[in-house]
């Protein structure tokens, strides 16, 4: 009897530790296609997992593959942001074309970017598969269709400056919400090595909210903003600084020491008042800028643009 019942409790803490590894995985997968379909259309789609990534290969590829949802969203992520030794990233490309024709990043989804080079280079707009037409465009436009790399690093108490692309709110934002986020300008190293590119994908996340309540109890949002990446896909750490001019610290209440660890507490500290709390809550608008910096040196790899 005793051999059965740990057998038992031995196959329910199996079953357990699968469901958990599973729910990770499907996490993974989600995060990774947020970023990507961000980085396609401008924004995330509404649809079952496997049919999104079925229309990102078509819309990419003009085909879809045999392979799983992680093995789609892990290729179609690095094929997008991180690229391989012998083949650059797509993101890589589109930015250096981008300044060579001009001199800046483009705005925009991937499609609208594509547009701008198709009519500068070639007059129309061309209705190829996304990633066909960038290959198409880097042999046009650049000789032999090389693009020089360069490995630099990346010092800590370097500023790098986010914007914000979505309301938040204490009202209605809920833990593990996604806060979709840009990065607001090019960063350069070494003058002319791009690392970073403005609207460069960023996902916030809450990690704990409290609604505004009676008797004077306002709400905040905790989120986690430590996900930034580089050009090359590599992680940064990184603290936050502050949250931009209309956000005075000690209206909204910076944590300390939680700032950090790249968490922001968006909400009131011992004071009843600030320009964003309404009825006890704290309203964050879109386009609300926050100020990170490097915590440490980090070696990436960058793009040598032709900058004018």
């Amino acid at each position: 009897m005793i051999f059965k019942r740990i057998l038992a409790v031995t196959l329910l803490l199996c079953c357990m530790s699968i469901a958990i590894n599973a729910a990770e995985i499907d996490r993974d997968i989600e995060k990774r296609v947020s970023r990507i379909e961000r980085y396609v259309y401008g924004d995330e789609q509404n649809a079952a997992m496997p049919d999104r990534l079925r229309q990102i290969e078509e819309d990419l590829f003009g085909r879809a593959t045999g392979q799983t949802d992680s093995e789609k969203s892990r290729y179609l992520h690095d094929f997008i942001f991180k690229g391989t030794s012998s083949n650059l990233s797509l993101d890589m490309k589109l930015s250096f074309l981008e300044w060579k024709l001009f001199n800046k990043t483009g705005e925009g989804n991937l499609e609208s970017r594509l547009a701008e080079i198709d009519k500068q280079v070639i007059g129309n707009v061309s209705m190829e598969p996304l990633a066909f037409r960038l290959e198409q465009l880097v042999h046009l436009t650049i000789e032999r269709g090389l693009i020089s790399l360069h490995t630099v690093t990346i010092p800590a108490g370097t500023e790098i400056k986010l914007r914000l692309k979505k309301d938040i709110s204490s009202r209605n934002a809920n833990k593990g919400d996604r806060i979709p986020m840009v990065i607001a300008h090019d960063l350069f190293i070494d003058n002319n090595i791009l690392v970073m590119t403005n609207g460069g994908i960023v996902s916030a996340e809450v990690k704990s909210v409290r609604r505004g309540g009676r008797f004077g109890r306002t709400g905040y949002v905790n989120l986690d903003v430590r996900n930034i990446e580089s050009m090359d896909a590599s992680l940064l750490p990184i603290k936050i600084e502050d949250a931009g001019e209309k956000f005075d610290k000690r209206k909204i209440g910076m944590a300390a020491g939680a700032s950090t660890l790249g968490y922001l507490v968006l909400g009131p500290i011992g004071l009843a008042g600030g320009a964003f709390i309404k009825g006890g809550e704290v309203e964050v608008p879109a386009g609300t800028s926050i100020s990170v910096v490097t915590t440490e040196d980090r070696k990436v790899t960058g793009v040598l643009v032709p900058k004018r």
